[in-house]
């Protein structure tokens, strides 16, 4: 419990627009650097592994922060060669490691040097880069079967990069289908989901072994977290010649700014959809009788509902028919109901799958 207070305070004290950069460049403990800079870079997944208990925090975190370092690698080098050899550096530098059964060192990560940052955030994802070593350190002690699972994540979720940077480079910095921006949306979250159920049944005693039905799940749960990051930085993304959308491209000057309008209704519309897939795949993930795993994935969906919300509200409508927005406050009451009762959680389950449904309803009556 202190661990996951302090952990708490430190998400609490973060402003995430603010990354302390100095302060995160001197410290040199591998897990101190792990849990200070992990707010910074996480936004509210940082939230949802605080609470977890310290054997499912631990592995949760290094996961983010190698899966974060993939994301600097699509997102900051200049040109499509250097995005694709520094991803697949990254993926390749644990073989050594892995062959040997954790004797021999993990190899320093590709530098890409200050690449595209425009801001202070990315230079602390730029920061997290060149202390990779940190979280290296971090990850070899934690237990077998977890870095195991870690390694396939940072390969498939490495693999699906570079498909997403072929992709885009291909098709003129623009992805030109609904299926392409699913896909897209599993190589990034998709596949963090899957690992997390992945780790679970490993704490719970099982294989990790995930069969397919529930992979499918995974899947759209990530879509629909992710769709919400893609709506956030839609004005970045275009800037930077990046289109989740075709009218996007196709848009310039003054009506770009109506084509995302248009583009974050759109995106609203099938997250929503997608956030019907949060009950049948939480409500399956293995867990003891009180849990901290079920109050970390209510989190997850809470929050995920709460910027959909927000996301309506900024284009001028609702979709919280009952008048009762998801808030800080009416959400520590589900999360501990969920925690602590198995019941208790699949009741918040079905509230929020109420919502997501009535959510749906109203999109679909503003589209007649």
């Amino acid at each position: 419990m202190i661990h996951q207070l302090l952990r708490l305070s430190e998400n609490l004290r973060a402003d995430r627009g603010r990354p302390p950069l100095e302060r995160l460049d001197a410290l040199v403990d591998a897990e101190r650097f792990v849990w200070t800079i992990l707010p910074y870079v996480a936004r509210s997944f940082s939230f949802c592994i605080a609470v977890l208990p310290r054997r499912t925090a631990r592995p949760l975190a290094v996961a983010y922060l190698y899966c974060r370092m993939l994301d600097t690698y699509e997102d900051l080098p200049a040109n499509v060669s250097d995005k694709e050899a520094a991803l697949a550096a990254f993926v390749g530098r644990f073989a050594a490691f892995e062959q040997s059964g954790g004797r021999d060192p993990i190899e320093a990560a590709p530098s890409i040097g200050n690449a595209n940052a425009q801001d202070e955030l990315d230079g602390a994802y730029l920061l997290l880069l060149r202390h990779a070593d940190r979280v290296d350190r971090f990850f070899a002690t934690l237990p077998e079967a977890q870095r195991a699972a870690i390694l396939r994540l940072v390969r498939r979720m490495g693999s699906g990069m570079i498909w997403a940077v072929r992709t885009f480079a291909a098709q003129g910095g623009e992805l030109q289908s609904d299926e392409q921006m699913s896909r897209y949306c599993f190589e990034v979250l998709g596949n963090p989901m899957l690992f997390a159920e992945e780790l679970q049944r490993i704490d719970c005693g099982l294989t990790p072994e995930v069969e397919p039905a529930r992979v499918a799940l995974a899947a759209t749960v990530g879509e629909s977290v992710q769709l919400a990051n893609v709506a956030r930085d839609l004005e970045k993304d275009c800037a930077n010649g990046v289109f989740y959308l075709p009218q996007l491209k196709a848009a310039d000057g003054a009506s770009r700014a109506v084509a995302i309008a248009a583009a974050r209704r759109r995106l609203l519309v099938r997250a929503v959809e997608c956030g019907r897939a949060f009950l049948p795949f939480m409500s399956g993930v293995p867990s003891p009788r009180v849990s901290l795993a079920r109050g970390a994935a209510l989190l997850m969906a809470l929050f995920a509902l709460s910027f959909w919300q927000g996301i309506a509200e900024r284009l001028g409508f609702s979709i919280d028919e009952r008048g009762d927005p998801i808030t800080k406050t009416n959400s520590i009451g589900l999360v501990v109901r969920g925690v602590f009762s198995r019941v208790g959680f699949d009741a918040v389950l079905a509230h929020l799958d109420l919502r997501f449904a009535d959510a749906q309803a109203r999109l679909a009556l503003r589209d007649r």
